[in-house]
């Protein structure tokens, strides 16, 4: 156990250099006012699906119904703005790290705002693959087999 928490704040930690910024958020959908979102992408604990982006993207190809690109978007709009809000306490928690392994020869409180760090990177994961399935949910048969046929070979 302790090994794998080693492990999961190695990973972490390898994290805060090299996660780039790789996607651009489809907000317009729902909001006239469109903003970029890709800042976000850094705080997953994993790469982030972006399953929403995609759907809207690829909407007329999969043939989505007025009310499944309204449900869908009543989805987004639920779970996104947690979703933001979490990655901006993972941004100044990062920070607040950064300023203690500066400052400080405390590895207690070091230690322990790594583990928070990477609880709250893997409640944001989790919340991105709940709206995947939520989505997956919506969709029928035909659109989640397109759906997972883009996702499969990052063809969108």
């Amino acid at each position: 156990m302790v090994f794998r928490a080693v492990l999961m704040l190695l990973v972490l930690a390898n994290t805060f250099s090299f996660a780039k910024d790789k996607s651009i958020y489809i907000v317009a959908q729902t909001n006239p006012k469109t903003e970029d979102y890709s800042w976000i992408e850094r705080y997953f604990l994993v790469e982030s699906l972006n399953v929403y982006d995609l759907v809207m993207l690829k909407k007329n190809e999969l043939e989505l119904t007025e009310k499944q690109i309204n449900d869908i978007n009543s989805e987004y709009n639920k779970i996104f703005p947690i979703m933001l809000g979490k990655a901006r306490i993972v941004k100044d928690k990062e920070e607040e790290l950064r300023n203690l392994v500066i400052k400080t020869n405390d590895s207690q409180k070091i230690k322990d705002l790594l583990i928070d760090i990477a609880k709250l990177k893997t409640e944001l994961s989790v919340l991105d693959i709940n709206l995947f399935k939520t989505i997956q949910s919506i969709l029928n048969k035909k659109q989640n087999e397109k759906l997972n046929s883009y996702l499969l070979k990052n063809t969108y």
